[in-house]
């Protein structure tokens, strides 16, 4: 028998996620009967609101558990349609031009494999959530770090060849940043003098604070890729449901096959959810973010004196970027300290490296757990020693 040999392939460039895995290993740690706290996921501690739990059931009751269109239930189409023009004021959108995913993950693989060619170059932040740089290669790809802190002024310098598209994330994924409107204006200039797309993540749009507004470039600029879901906003992050708009045809159409050979259709039931979702009552999502800006508050507060920790206030999303300024004996980098808070605390945590180059020496907890869960971990950690 001739023995199976297999050749380098583009899915050996993609880590296994080193979130995934701490996440692993604060499970099994929590198997075995240890008091953990879970700060190292940004998964929302809120329920499914009742409305949409409803129409879920009654989707079921009535057996639509069939095979939808590929892009998308046309209610659910119609009703994100509504609220893009509503919310995002992205006015000259129509159902057509809008796809229907299996949440932010498989929207944002379809829209990058969609545009880029082998070797084009995508802007992106540096910090970034790992999967955005994770999944620009498995497009064939290249992501260009740029300064989050300065992005859109430092985006202007850029120089290099071949670009087909810049990311924004804001709120942003780890540092917690909403870009300003002046930002974006600098973003939009740039992308129409070199021609490319802007892609925009603005899964945290209904997580902002201190009456911050949520500005959404696909409203101004006509080659935004305008991504969704609605697993913040409305804590359906286990039921798997994004969205993308964007108005070039050939790209919906790119993007259309990308879904049908992909996933070929998300979940009927969740769609029916999703669409109560979207055309339902609203009012519990102030409450909701009320409710993150008390934990932001609170774990922000219990940081800000650390001896070794020194936290980044968060303008939105519900993440705590922190910067190492003082390492304890034994612990030498980000991995070895986030290592050394959950011995000694309990708490879990994520390197900053595995956000990109600039995460070297920082550090990013999450406050989507429960009130009270944040409540106990911020008081362990105000007297880490």
């Amino acid at each position: 028998m001739k023995k199976l040999t297999i050749d380098e392939n583009i899915v050996d460039k993609i880590s296994l996620g080193a979130i995934v895995k701490i996440r692993d290993e604060l499970l099994e740690m929590q198997r075995m009967g240890k008091k953990i706290y879970r700060l190292e996921s940004g998964d929302p501690s809120f329920n499914v609101q009742d409305h949409i739990k409803d129409a879920m059931i009654e989707a079921i009751k009535n057996n639509k558990t069939h095979y939808t269109e590929s892009t998308g239930l046309p209610e659910l189409k119609k009703a994100i349609s509504e609220k893009l023009k509503k919310k995002n004021e992205i006015f000259d959108n129509e159902p057509e031009n809008i796809i229907v995913t299996n949440g932010g993950m498989n929207g944002l693989y379809v829209a990058f494999r969609s545009i880029l060619n082998e070797s084009d170059n995508v802007i992106i932040p540096d910090p970034m959530w790992t999967e955005i740089a994770e999944i620009i290669k498995l497009s064939g790809g290249n992501p260009i770090y740029v300064d989050s802190n300065n992005y859109a002024n430092s985006v202007e310098k850029i120089k290099f060849p071949d670009l087909k598209a810049i990311f924004i994330n804001s709120p942003h994924n780890p540092t917690g940043k909403v870009f300003s409107r002046h930002d974006f204006e600098k973003i939009i200039n740039f992308a129409s003098d070199h021609g490319i797309f802007i892609i925009s993540d603005e899964a945290y749009e209904d997580i902002i604070f201190d009456g911050k507004k949520h500005f959404s470039p696909g409203s101004e600029y006509e080659n935004t890729i305008s991504l969704f879901s609605l697993s913040k906003t409305y804590a359906m992050s286990g039921l798997r449901i994004g969205y993308i708009h964007t108005r070039n045809n050939k790209i919906v159409e790119r993007i259309g096959k990308m879904v049908r050979v992909t996933i070929n259709g998300v979940n009927s039931v969740a769609q029916h959810g999703a669409r109560a979702a979207l055309s339902g009552p609203q009012y519990f999502i102030k409450a909701m973010r009320d409710e993150y800006q008390k934990r932001r508050d609170i774990i922000y507060d219990s940081l800000v004196n650390s001896k070794f920790l020194e936290p980044i206030k968060p303008e939105g999303a519900f993440y705590i970027w922190c910067k190492i300024k003082e390492m304890p004996a034994g612990v030498n980098d980000s991995f070895t300290m986030t290592d050394y808070i959950l011995r000694k605390t309990g708490v879990g945590s994520i390197p900053g490296p595995v956000f990109g180059p600039s995460g070297k020496d920082h550090i990013r907890f999450a406050f989507s757990a429960d009130t009270k869960i944040i409540e106990e971990a911020s008081s362990i950690l105000k007297n880490l020693e």
